[in-house]
């Protein structure tokens, strides 16, 4: 099939679910958090064996097979995930993962899941991989026999999702000369650097202006004063 027919949200029509997922693919081309904030893990207060998933969003685009689109999940509360028991002997990689699963396609769940997934003890050990249908959140550094995950444990690897919306180019902004501030995300403000001028009136001023047209330098000077004039008596003849 080359067209999807009927396209979602006709009137008259039904559609399947993904033909909507597919719609959202649209919006959401590629899996990761929406917003730098979701699903951010840290680790739990007091410390032990367990890290916290924070709320926030993901899209998470289906790879169990071809055009099934992309989910959207929504986490609304801190989630508490239990790290098993470290090994005696070496060290390894745990990794925290979202995962959809969707009995249409495999298995017989239908939800949508934090999972971690414990990695093998090794002397050099490696992160277990991600599995179909999910977002890699981060992954933890379980140590020799540790009994509590610290926050230096832990490795953030979110990724935010891109969009096929049209946006702007603009990626970051630099203050220039004079000016202070600029940022790369959020909202950005832009200052007005100071001089060493300070603030106040000047009486004959004497100004030093820089190539920006700011004033750098000001002090007052003295009005200069006229001569003592000469007089000159004309006598008549």
């Amino acid at each position: 099939m080359t067209l999807r027919t009927p396209p979602s949200w006709l009137q008259n029509g039904s559609h399947p679910a993904e033909n909507d997922r597919l719609t959202t693919q649209a919006l959401y081309a590629t899996t990761g958090i929406i917003g730098s904030g979701s699903m951010l893990v840290t680790a739990n207060s007091p410390a032990g064996m367990s890290v916290i998933v924070e709320p926030g969003w993901a899209a998470i685009v289906g790879t169990t097979q071809a055009d099934m689109g992309t989910y959207v999940a929504y986490n609304d509360a801190n989630n508490v995930l239990t790290i098993t028991t470290a090994d005696p002997s070496n060290p390894r990689i745990d990794r925290i993962v979202v995962t959809v699963e969707d009995s249409y396609y495999s298995g017989s769940a239908d939800d949508v899941i934090f999972q971690v997934l414990a990695g093998t003890p090794a002397s050099t050990p490696s992160a277990p991989a991600t599995p179909a249908n999910s977002i890699s959140l981060a992954t933890i550094a379980v140590g020799t026999a540790v009994t509590q995950i610290n926050s230096g444990d832990i490795t953030d690897t979110r990724v935010e999702v891109t969009t096929n919306l049209p946006v702007g180019d603009i990626t970051s902004v630099t203050a220039g000369t004079g000016l202070s501030g600029g940022g790369s995300s959020g909202a950005v403000t832009l200052n007005l650097a100071n001089t060493a001028v300070s603030a106040g009136s000047y009486t004959t001023a004497n100004i030093t202006v820089d190539a920006q047209g700011r004033i750098t330098s000001a002090s007052s000077g003295t009005a200069a004063s006229d001569p003592t004039p000469t007089v000159f008596l004309l006598m008549g003849a």
